[in-house]
């Protein structure tokens, strides 16, 4: 990939910024696929022998959930990945933490998913686990960390919101009416350590991928280059 140019008028658009957005956009693909899969299956039962029947009952629903986490978590790693390539956040018109941060649950939401994987492989058949009494510890520990790295890899994503909502409000215009909204939702997505906030949880999730979508479709667009552009020849402007 060549050096990363700004998008003003007459210069080619950065690669990396389109190829961020591109990968967002199958983030947030993959998490309704996963959120559709896992509602389906009905896994998240209260107490874990309940699930473990549940996944046995639903094996491919659970497994295509897994699958779709896992996928999630990967292309979320691509994507901060391509963020921290573009000129935007190289040159610090952009903050670097962000898709360090994405990053980061990338990886947790992708642990999470091979998690999911090993409980679907490991169920036994529907007829067996009827008659289940007890859930071995090798299986309470595969799902105790599922559990818990999907927490952090969604935690983490809130904390990346919470630090594109400080750029985004002193980048001004258009950027700035999104920061509001970032701030709320970041704030909104750490009450996943609260078990009790169960509509919490559905809302900040469904806005979670609304939020993926919108900042990947401005990507894609160039609207995010073309307003950082500008706001970074305003600033050069001003110190001449």
């Amino acid at each position: 990939m060549g050096q990363p140019v700004t998008a003003r008028a007459g210069r080619t658009r950065d690669p990396a910024v389109r190829s961020a957005g591109l990968l967002l956009l199958l983030t947030a693909a993959a998490t309704v696929v996963m959120v559709f899969a896992r509602v389906a299956a009905d896994a998240d039962q209260p107490d874990l022998l309940e699930s473990i029947r549940a996944i046995a009952a639903s094996k491919a629903m659970y497994s295509v959930s897994g699958a779709a986490r896992l996928g999630s978590g990967l292309t979320l790693i691509a994507g901060a990945w391509f963020l921290w390539r573009t000129w935007i956040v190289r040159e610090r018109v952009g903050t670097p933490i962000a898709p360090l941060l994405l990053a980061v649950s990338g990886v947790f939401t992708a642990v999470s998913g091979v998690c999911a994987l090993a409980l679907a492989a490991s169920a036994p058949a529907a007829s067996e686990a009827a008659a289940l009494g007890v859930v071995d510890a090798s299986t309470e520990v595969i799902a105790s960390v599922r559990s818990v790295t999907g927490k952090l890899g969604f935690a983490a994503a809130g904390l990346a919101l919470l630090a594109a909502a400080q750029r985004q409000w002193t980048a001004g215009g258009a950027i700035r009416r999104i920061a509001p909204g970032s701030l709320a939702l970041g704030m909104a997505m750490q009450f996943i350590w609260v078990d009790a906030a169960t509509i919490v949880h559905r809302i900040s999730g469904i806005a979670f991928v609304l939020w993926l979508i919108g900042i990947a479709l401005m990507l894609v667009t160039g609207r995010v280059e073309r307003h950082f552009a500008a706001m970074q020849d305003s600033s050069r402007a001003g110190h001449r």
